[in-house]
C-alpha cells in the first residue's frame, strides 16, 4: 500500500511538473491566437455556418444533413442562386449519401486553416478525399470563395457537386437495401438504416470470436516451439498477453468490419476516437502485463542467485516504466481529443529541468540508492556498521535505508548520505573476532605470569574453535594495580549466537588455568592518607612551605604514612 501511494504521488508530481510550463506555454500561445482571431475578425466578418476553414464546412455540411436539415446543407454546396432553389436540398441529400457511403479519407485530417493547407493544385483549392464507386475514384474538392456577408468561406466545388447525380445513380445500383427486408432498410436511428445498426452491434461478438481464435491459435503454435527451447519466461509472457491481445484483435477487426459496412461518416468519426482509446487501452494493459511479467521473473531469477540488490534495482526499474508508460498514454490521450501535444511536449522537458534543480536532494538520494544496490555495499537482512550505529538493514528504498538497530529502533538514513559514508558490512567477516583483557594482580611472581601465559596459547592451539594462526597471549603492561595481559584470537564463525557460545567457553577455561596457577585477579584499591593520624604533620608542611620560599622543599613523603583502605 505504501508503495502504491508513492507511485500514485509520483506520477501526479510528473504530471504537475510536465503541465505546469506546458501551461504557461499554452497560455501565451491561446493569448497570441486568441489576439490574431481578434484581429482577424475585425477585418473579415465571421460566417454563422462554420464555412471559415475547410475542417469546419465539412464537419458543417455532416451535421447538418445528419439532422435531416438539407435545405442548411445545400447552403456548403457551390451553387448558384437558381440552382439551389430548384436542386439544393435533392444534391445535400445525394451528396451526404456519398460521403457515408464512398468517401475515402479522414476527416480529422482536414485543414483547420483559413488559408487551407495549401497543397492542393490551385490555390484556394483543397482535396479532402475521392468517392469510390464500381472502382472508380472522383476527387472530393473545396474551393473558396468570396461570400458579400460572410466574408471568405469554403464551399463544396462546383466540380464535385456536378458529379454527384451520377454517382449517386451508380450508388443506388449497388446499393444492398434492395435486397433486404422492407423493415430494416426504411427503419432508421440517428439517420442510420437499422440493418447497419444491427451489423455494427453484431460484429462486436463475431469480432471478439475471431480475435480469440487467432489469440488461441498463435498460443498453441508458439507453446509448441518454445516447449523445445524449454524457455519458460517467454511462456509465462506470452500467458500474459492474451488477455490484452485479444481486446486489441477485436477492435482491430470490428473496425475493418464497419469501414466495409459504411456506417454514417459523422458516426465513424466518433467511432475512430473510440476505437483509438480503446487501442490505446489495449497497449497499454499489454505494456503493464509485460513489464511485471518481465520484472518478476527476473527478480525470482535475482533472489535465486543470491542478488538483493539485483532485485530492488529491477523492482525501482519496473516503477519508473510503468510511470513513463502513464505519461505516454496521457499524452496520446489528449492527441486522440484533438489537443496540441506540442506543448505539453516541451512543458515535459522544461519541467524535467525544473524538477532537476528544485529536488536536488531527492536526485541525490534516487541516484545513491542506484549506486548502493549496483555496488552491492549491502543487502537486506545483515548486520552493518554506519557511523556510531550497529544494526541490521531492513529495506533499501528509492530515498533511504533504514535500519534496526540493537537498541530495537529504526534508523533511517538517506541513500545520498549514505553513498558518502564508510560502512562496515559485519555480515561479510569471514571470522569473528575476541579480544579480551586479563588484568592479575600484582603480587603476582615473573614464574607464575609465564606458567599462566603458556598455559593459556596451549589451551587455545588445542581448542578446535579457535584459528592457531591469529593467537596472540601477551604481556601488555603494568596498570595502577593489576598486570594487564592481552588475549587475542579469531574464532571461524559469523553467527552471533555460536560466537558467543565459544567465547564463553574460552573465558572459563581461562579462568580455571588462572586459578590452577594460584594466581589471582586484580581487585582495584586506593590508599587514603588522612591529616590526624600523624601528630606533627601540620608542623611539617609549615616548614615545607618555609623551605619552598628559601629555595629547599621538604617532601612530606619522608615521614612515615599509615595505610587506610
Amino acid at each position: 500500500m505504501k508503495d502504491r501511494r508513492c507511485y500514485c504521488a509520483l506520477v501526479v508530481f510528473l504530471l504537475i511538473a510536465a503541465s505546469g510550463p506546458g501551461r504557461l506555454l499554452a497560455q501565451k500561445n491561446e493569448k497570441a491566437q486568441h489576439q490574431g482571431e481578434q484581429a482577424s475578425a475585425q477585418a473579415e466578418p465571421s460566417d454563422s455556418l462554420g464555412r471559415s476553414t475547410p475542417h469546419g464546412t465539412v464537419v458543417g455540411f455532416l451535421q447538418a444533413a445528419q439532422s435531416g436539415k438539407y435545405e442548411e446543407a445545400a447552403q456548403y454546396l457551390q451553387l448558384v442562386k437558381n440552382q439551389r432553389a430548384l436542386k439544393g436540398e435533392e444534391l445535400a441529400q445525394q451528396l451526404h449519401d456519398l460521403m457515408d457511403e464512398a468517401f475515402v479519407g479522414r476527416v480529422g485530417t482536414i485543414s483547420n486553416r483559413r488559408e487551407g493547407s495549401a497543397t492542393g493544385a490551385q490555390e484556394d483549392h483543397e482535396t479532402i478525399g475521392t468517392f469510390r464507386v464500381d472502382d472508380t475514384t472522383t476527387n472530393v474538392e473545396l474551393v473558396r470563395v468570396d461570400d458579400a456577408r460572410a466574408g471568405e468561406i469554403w464551399l463544396f466545388s462546383s466540380q464535385t457537386v456536378a458529379a454527384v447525380p451520377e454517382l449517386y445513380e451508380q450508388l443506388e445500383n449497388d446499393r444492398l437495401e434492395s435486397k433486404l427486408p422492407n423493415f430494416l432498410s426504411s427503419q432508421a436511428f440517428l439517420h442510420t438504416p437499422l440493418w447497419r445498426l444491427l451489423a455494427f452491434l453484431l460484429l462486436i461478438p463475431v469480432s471478439y470470436a475471431l480475435a480469440w481464435g487467432v489469440v488461441r491459435l498463435s498460443r498453441v503454435g508458439f507453446r509448441a516451439w518454445l516447449r523445445r527451447r524449454h524457455r519458460p519466461v517467454l511462456e509465462d509472457m506470452l500467458r500474459s498477453a492474451a488477455a490484452p491481445a485479444t481486446l486489441i484483435l477485436t477492435v482491430i477487426f470490428h473496425r475493418i468490419g464497419v469501414y466495409f459496412l459504411g456506417v454514417a461518416l459523422l458516426i465513424r468519426v466518433y467511432y475512430s476516437r473510440v476505437v483509438a482509446l480503446l487501442l490505446l487501452a489495449g497497449v497499454a494493459w499489454l505494456g503493464f502485463r509485460l513489464i511485471n511479467g518481465w520484472a518478476e521473473h527476473a527478480r525470482a531469477r535475482a533472489l535465486a542467485g543470491s542478488r538483493d540488490s539485483s532485485g530492488s534495482i529491477i523492482l525501482m526499474g519496473q516503477r519508473i516504466l510503468k510511470v513513463v508508460l502513464v505519461i505516454a498514454v496521457f499524452l496520446a490521450t489528449l492527441a486522440i481529443f484533438g489537443f496540441d501535444i506540442t506543448t505539453a511536449v516541451a512543458g515535459l522537458g522544461i519541467g524535467s529541468i525544473a524538477v532537476a534543480f528544485a529536488a536536488q536532494k531527492t536526485l541525490e538520494n534516487l541516484l545513491g540508492g542506484i549506486s548502493i544496490l549496483g555496488d552491492e555495499v549491502i543487502r537486506v537482512g545483515e548486520t552493518c556498521r554506519i557511523g556510531d550505529h550497529v544494526g541490521v538493514v531492513e529495506d533499501i528504498s528509492l530515498r533511504s535505508t533504514r535500519i534496526r538497530t540493537l537498541e530495537r529502533t529504526e534508523l533511517s538514513v538517506p541513500n545520498g548520505q549514505l553513498a558518502n559514508m564508510n560502512v562496515e558490512n559485519i555480515s561479510r567477516s569471514d571470522k569473528s573476532l575476541m579480544r579480551t583483557k586479563l588484568e592479575l594482580s600484582r603480587e603476582t611472581s615473573a614464574d607464575r605470569l609465564t606458567v599462566v601465559l603458556e598455559e593459556i596459547r596451549a589451551m587455545l592451539r588445542q581448542h578446535h574453535q579457535v584459528n592457531p594462526d591469529t593467537i596472540r597471549v601477551r604481556l601488555m603492561g603494568f596498570g595502577e594495580s593489576s598486570l594487564e595481559v592481552e588475549v587475542f584470537c579469531h574464532i571461524p564463525t559469523t553467527q552471533q549466537p555460536e560466537f558467543l557460545a565459544i567465547r564463553e567457553d574460552l573465558l572459563l577455561r581461562i579462568m580455571r588455568i588462572v586459578a590452577a596457577a594460584g594466581v589471582e585477579f586484580a581487585i582495584p584499591s586506593r590508599s587514603l592518607y588522612l591529616a590526624h593520624d600523624h601528630p606533627g604533620l601540620e608542623e611539617l608542611r609549615m616548614a615545607d612551605r618555609e623551605n619552598t620560599i628559601a629555595g629547599s622543599p621538604t617532601s612530606i613523603e619522608t615521614l612515615p604514612r599509615r595505610t587506610g583502605t
